[in-house]
């Protein structure tokens, strides 16, 4: 999101946008431009209709972010994409209720800008009708949209949020109804197994809009079919990881003979070190062994071709003040979403003032798939025992 500009801050939420934006503008204004108003006219009408469209989109973000601040999940960022918007929460709140209520929000927003567009809308097309700017006849409802005009507006916004509201339930990662339904399985079982439900649901979901992409639909349902499969996949992975992570503390993943770079030294050290272990992030101690900042692996490849193997460590290292610290007790989900939040790759352990080693993002990988690889083995030992009439122990 370094590519993102914010717009505007509110209720202690940036609202960003991404520079992708500009590609749904110009989509906006050419296919407006192709209807009867012309290419001019019709074009900044399409600009002006996707802008009031995305308006809608940021309430929706806004209806998810404002329920979760007031379940104390923090959210420090709305992002405008061409695809819709994403209300960037630190965390998963921390019961499926919280998780429900903070879903339904967003396209309960939806519901309700319709609901209060309505009235003029029926209001505006009936003053036009009378008129004579617009037909009587609104069968073809996707021309009459793509005239400029008051009332054709609101039709489009009006009926466009009602389509928006009821796209976002249907049960598929990573829309709304996914989250709805997995946070209503989560209440009678465990999260990681109502999590695998919900994206097996959406899979199929996914594979219907293939097939009916496939089938003439178009191309953009075929779109639709891949970002849904990809995003419950990522969904899963995500929880999947949370689950194992969140039994591991910091204490049992740190490196015992981790080496640490000394202020003084220069870069060449660092290279040395880096062509010659599996260590690629270095704590830097003063000459009193005080910890007082990190030289990452990037930092080292920047600061190499900014200032050459004679910088010194203490030039160019990421100040201790910079990087994010956690007891030895935390639990690696904690820390990891602690990187994700900060968009560094490791964290200090501290236990009071004292510097006890690294977490990297490396780290958390490795325990992630060594943890992982066991976990399926104990699970494929337990349904061979089952299968057989062993018990796992005999097993």
């Amino acid at each position: 999101m370094d590519t993102s500009l914010t717009l505007f801050r509110a209720f202690g939420i940036n609202v960003r946008v991404h520079w992708s934006f500009l590609l749904i503008l110009a989509y906006g204004a050419v296919t407006f431009g192709l209807g009867p108003a012309g290419p001019l006219w019709g074009g900044l009408y399409g600009i002006l209709v996707i802008l009031l469209l995305f308006v809608c989109v940021t309430l929706h973000e806004f209806g998810h972010a404002l329920v979760a601040k007031y379940f104390k999940v923090n959210v420090p960022s709305i992002t405008l994409l061409p695809i819709g918007g994403v209300a960037n929460l630190e965390r998963m709140p921390d019961k499926p209720l919280q998780e429900f209520l903070i879903t339904l929000a967003g396209p309960l927003v939806n519901f309700a800008i319709a609901l209060v567009l309505l009235p003029f809308m029926l209001l505006a097309l009936g003053l036009e009708m009378r008129l004579g700017n617009v037909s009587g006849d609104l069968s073809r409802f996707w021309r009459v949209m793509q005239m400029p005009g008051i009332g054709n507006l609101l039709l489009y916004l009006t009926g466009t949020n009602i389509l928006l509201g009821l796209f976002n339930l249907l049960p598929a990662f990573p829309m709304d109804g996914g989250r709805i339904l997995r946070s209503l399985l989560a209440m009678t079982m465990p999260y990681v197994q109502a999590t695998r439900i919900a994206v097996f649901v959406g899979r199929l979901m996914a594979g219907l809009f293939a097939l009916w992409g496939i089938m003439g639909g178009g191309i953009f349902l075929l779109l639709i079919a891949f970002f849904v499969y990809v995003g419950g996949s990522a969904e899963q992975e995500s929880v999947e990881s949370r689950t194992v992570l969140k039994n591991i503390y910091a204490r049992q993943a740190l490196t015992p003979g981790a080496v640490a770079l000394y202020a003084s030294e220069r870069l060449n050290r660092a290279v040395d070190l880096l062509m010659t272990s599996y260590q690629t992030d270095y704590p830097v101690l003063d000459l009193s062994s005080k910890f007082i900042g990190v030289l990452t692996r990037p930092r080292l490849i920047q600061a190499l071709q900014e200032h050459g193997p004679e910088a010194r460590v203490v030039d160019v290292m990421i100040p201790a003040d910079q990087v994010p610290t956690c007891g030895p007790d935390t639990s690696l989900a904690e820390i990891w979403e602690k990187m994700a939040q900060g968009g560094t790759r490791v964290v200090a352990i501290k236990e009071e003032e004292r510097f006890l080693g690294l977490i990297t993002l490396d780290d958390i990988t490795e325990v992630y798939r060594v943890m992982a690889a066991t976990l399926n083995n104990a699970s494929r030992r337990a349904r061979f025992a089952g299968a057989s009439g062993e018990s796992p122990a005999d097993a």
